[in-house]
This record gives C-alpha cells, structure tokens and sequence, in this order.
C-alpha cells in the first residue's frame, strides 16, 4: 500500500513539475507585454508589431498560465502555449534571421509533456468538437 502511494505522490509531482515551469516563463513574460517600455515593448517595436498585438499576446500568456494552473483546463493552456511559441519562432525565423528561435524550444517541450500527461482532456475535446468527431463518423458510415 506504501507503494502505490508513493507511485501516486510521484506521478502527481511529475505533472505538476512542467506546469510550474510553465508558469514561472509565462507570468513574469506575460505581464511584461503590457508595458511599453519593457524589453519585450522593445523588442516587438523592433519586429514591426503593433501594441495592441503585444498586449494580446500577454493576454493569451497569462490566460494559458491560468489554464495550465486549473486541472481541467491544462491541456488547453498547453495548446496555447505552444501555438504562441510556435508564432514566436516564426518571428525569429522570418524577422531576426534565426537569432533566437531556440528560446521557444524548452516552453514547447514542456507543454508537449502537459499534452501527454493530460491526454484524457485531449480524447474528451475531441468527442466535443464535431469538426474532429467528423472523421470518426464517416468511418463509422464507410464500415456498414
């Protein structure tokens, strides 16, 4: 009985482990969209983005790190996260000629271990979504 409890402590920490790296990145980065001055002002000025993009991105930052930190939403805060990584290495690609784009390496990984972990949030938004459920379906009219 020890140790399946301690099986249980230990996956339960193992999820939990990337969500607060997640948070620790994403808060401080997310709120620091909101100011001009601040290096990230800097930085999307220098990319020719707009303000209001640069605080919509710390909007979804900070809306996805409060997903990430409520059980039934994770998996949708890692699928934030990773599409906002994803635009983010593609402004490395396309305006900084590669500099940087490594830096969404890590904050991807860890949102692909979220995914994983909290698969079962993954299979429940597909049964909800009929655009995903569609598939399943016209396999279902091809087999009678």
């Amino acid at each position: 009985m020890d140790r399946k409890r301690t099986v249980q402590t230990l996956k339960t920490i193992g999820v939990w482990i990337p969500v607060i790296l997640l948070a620790f990145v994403f808060i401080p980065a997310g709120w620091a969209k909101f100011s001009a001055t601040s290096g990230w002002g800097i930085a999307f000025r220098h990319w020719g983005y707009p303000d209001w993009f640069r605080i919509t991105i710390g909007v979804l930052e900070l809306s996805a790190v409060a997903l990430l930190l409520s059980v039934r939403g994770a998996a949708y805060g890692a699928m934030l996260v990773i599409a906002v990584m994803l635009g983010g290495t593609a402004t490395h690609i396309v305006l900084d000629h590669g500099r940087h784009v490594t830096s969404e390496v890590i904050p991807i990984a860890l949102a692909i271990i979220v995914l994983v972990t909290r698969r079962a949030q993954i299979a429940e938004l597909r049964a909800r979504l009929p655009v995903l459920a569609l598939g399943r379906s016209r396999l279902r009219l091809r087999r009678r």
